[in-house]
């Protein structure tokens, strides 16, 4: 069976192997422009406890996941913080969908005090019953591979929103959910937005070292960060990226073919140098970007100079200088 609405291809979570790099140019990127893509203050106006700490935008990223069907329905979609968008899962093995899973991270501990399931707006009208049923939550401070705690399985409603309260505050950095039933779709399972709420525990740690070269399901990606700043370029179609960081999330402009094509993206980086999120084309979410660091010293065939003057920039923005 295929889901006549979707387009594209599979795209799973991957591991790479290094090579070499060698880079001598950075990009001063332009006050005006950088100023559109700001990373949104998740503090302003809200406390700790009213942040959804799984979101992208605050720091939550996927590190693995079972199945997603294709790139317009990626796992990533349900962390994105839109209802416009969800997650789809792949093409049912002949043992059935079950059970699908996924690991979040987020960018600390915290004592989580909340969970949500949403699906006000999964595809009942066209595969009806595909909402999650029964989801399955664990929990560990240790990391994404051990430490593992079960935390609580719950029934998530089929064209509505569950919010859990946990009887008590749980520490924990990352988040294991199972899905394990739906609502009788015999072919595919979906999840609209999963949101966690809590408290930070201690000290925020620093975030590792983003600047570098990732492989990606894009070919490669280079990223140069300074301070709040990032500028980069990515060897598929010439690109050249922009925009705000934290450190740890990436709120980016994209632009390539001669200036002729240009989106957004935003991507998370995991404590191990994972890069996972979206891209986006005239606003619509287009499908994951994601790709691991590669060691330092990897090479890569582009370089933010010469990428931001093939799509249009000014050469008096741009400034040489070696590390």
């Amino acid at each position: 069976m295929i889901r006549c609405k979707l387009r594209g291809s599979k795209a799973n979570d991957r591991v790479f192997s290094g090579m070499s790099f060698s880079v001598g140019l950075k990009l001063l990127a332009l006050p005006l422009v950088l100023a559109m893509t700001g990373l949104p203050d998740v503090n302003a106006g809200e406390s700790a406890a009213q942040v959804n700490v799984l979101a992208m935008k605050n720091g939550g990223v996927v590190l693995a996941h079972t199945s997603q069907y294709d790139k317009e329905y990626p796992v990533n979609a349900m962390i994105d913080g839109s209802l416009e968008n969800y997650w789809a899962s792949g093409k049912p093995s002949p043992e059935g969908p079950y059970p699908q899973s996924f690991v979040i991270e987020m960018d600390q501990v915290y004592a989580l005090e909340k969970l949500v399931i949403d699906n006000r707006e999964t595809d009942e009208e066209d595969y009806p019953g595909v909402s999650a049923r029964e989801v399955r939550f664990s929990v560990s401070a240790t990391s994404s591979r051990e430490g593992w705690k079960p935390l609580l399985t719950v029934q998530a409603l089929q064209f509505g929103r569950k919010e859990i309260r946990l009887p008590k505050p749980v520490n924990g950095r990352w988040l294991k959910v199972e899905i394990m039933s739906n609502y009788g779709n015999p072919m595919f399972v979906e999840i609209n937005e999963l949101e966690a709420y809590g408290q930070p525990v201690g000290k925020k740690a620093p975030f590792p070292d983003a600047n570098g070269v990732y492989q990606t399901n894009y070919q490669l990606l280079m990223l140069e960060v300074d301070g709040e700043e990032v500028t980069g370029c990515y060897e598929l179609d010439k690109g050249f990226v922009y925009g705000k960081t934290n450190g740890r999330v990436f709120d980016i402009k994209w632009v390539e073919h001669k200036g002729k094509e240009s989106g957004t993206a935003l991507l998370v980086s995991s404590s191990d140098g994972f890069l996972n999120g979206l891209w986006y084309e005239d606003g619509i979410m287009k499908g994951p970007w994601f790709g691991n660091k590669l060691p330092d010293r990897a090479t890569i065939q582009c370089d933010p100079v010469s990428a931001a003057m093939g799509v249009g920039f000014n050469a008096s923005t741009l400034v040489d200088y070696r590390h």
